[in-house]
């Protein structure tokens, strides 16, 4: 075979029309990737900028906390204090590499202090590269501030220091005064007693309810009770984006386009689609649920809702968590209003029920603690 000019993938991206020597040879380029840089660029790959093409993030303090908001870090003064402190106030980080974070992996080398054994040295690490501050700080915010694999992300936490402290135990970094250092920058350029107030949310939220039952779209009605309860979700956060009494309708449409009602993945999609950023989740408990609520977000929950709840069974059914009390979870079933200890419906109306944590949480965390089925979004 005679040589061929290199080709750059981007070009190779544009033209690809699905021939069969074509995936051929993007079925080789996946083979000889190691399987952490396919991970690598299935984060890069699936990124949304927190930015729309052509508007820059400012390399200030008051860029990367905007830019650190709208990724959706719960402390956008913390990555502000990192972007400070992993860069000298963004003066100092790896050539072209627009990572003013310290983010390690295939890029652009570069010396940097490590702490070792109780001492300081320099060695020479690989640094990523990205194509802008906006990607770079969405990448962070990604992979250690939200959920990320079997990773918790610090986002969980309760306060802003115990954030900072929860990235030191996550090994962030080996300074051990990375934690202290990251405080003191936030007092300074962002003290508590001058962060906006955080306005509280009503308990339980104002969500729109849609009945499942009525749906104008063939064969849809007995089965699409996850769509109904992403659309109140969708209703929620997106107030205007689907109106009327089949806006649960209106939704499905949108599912379908990626797949069917019950596929988790088409239902991402579909959010997405409306701005919203979701994972769905088979590992959430009651906390997660307190705090979706608290930050304003409805919670569609999959659970089992045959048999009594000593033994549920069932193929499962979906409705939305709107609040909670000590003892039960407030919820809009798209259903109607079941009896949790039994496991059968006893009316149609499923808006703004009780359901004990007692009768409905063996539904739904039916392996245990910690495995409840949940669509936990952004606000």
């Amino acid at each position: 075979m005679s040589p061929q000019r290199p080709i750059r993938l981007v070009d190779a991206v544009k033209f690809t029309k699905n021939e069969p020597h074509q995936l051929a040879a993007w079925n080789w380029l996946e083979s000889a990737l190691t399987r952490d840089q396919l991970n690598e660029f299935a984060l890069l790959f699936r990124a949304t900028p927190g930015y729309k093409p052509g508007i820059a993030v400012e390399n200030s303090w008051d860029g990367v906390l905007t830019a650190a908001r709208t990724a959706g870090a719960t402390f956008p003064e913390l990555v502000a204090a990192q972007w400070a402190l992993e860069s000298g106030f963004g003066k100092h980080m790896p050539g072209g590499s627009n990572n003013p974070f310290g983010l390690k992996g295939a890029g652009t080398s570069s010396e940097t202090r490590e702490f070792v054994n109780g001492e300081w040295i320099t060695i020479t690490d690989s640094f990523l590269n990205f194509p802008n501050l906006a990607t770079a700080v969405q990448y962070l915010v990604d992979r250690w501030y939200r959920d990320y694999k079997n990773y918790k992300g610090v986002n969980r936490e309760k306060t802003r220091d115990d954030a900072a402290r929860a990235l030191v135990r996550e090994g962030y970094a080996t300074d051990p005064s990375y934690a202290q250092k990251l405080i003191a920058l936030m007092n300074e350029h962002a003290p508590v007693s001058k962060l906006p107030a955080p306005t509280p949310f009503p308990n339980p939220l104002r969500v729109p309810y849609y009945s499942q039952r009525d749906s104008g779209l063939p064969g849809q009605a007995m089965r699409m009770c996850f769509s109904s309860s992403c659309a109140m979700l969708v209703a929620a956060l997106r107030p205007g984006a689907i109106t009327g009494l089949d806006a649960d309708d209106q939704y499905l449409k949108r599912v379908q386009q990626f797949g069917d009602t019950t596929d988790a993945t088409a239902q991402l999609r579909a959010l997405r689609s409306f701005g919203i950023r979701a994972k769905f989740t088979q590992d959430a408990n009651w906390s997660d649920l307190e705090r979706q609520i608290n930050r304003g977000v409805p919670v569609p929950c999959g659970f089992l809702h045959h048999g009594p709840s000593s033994n549920p069974a069932g193929g499962g059914h979906w409705l939305t968590v709107i609040g909670y009390t000590k003892s039960a979870v407030i919820v809009h079933d798209p259903f109607g209003d079941m009896d949790v200890v039994e496991g059968v419906y006893l009316s149609s109306r499923g808006s703004g029920l009780a359901y004990s944590r007692k009768n409905w949480g063996p539904r739904w965390m039916v392996e245990g603690p910690d495995t409840g089925w949940a669509i936990l979004a952004d606000p």
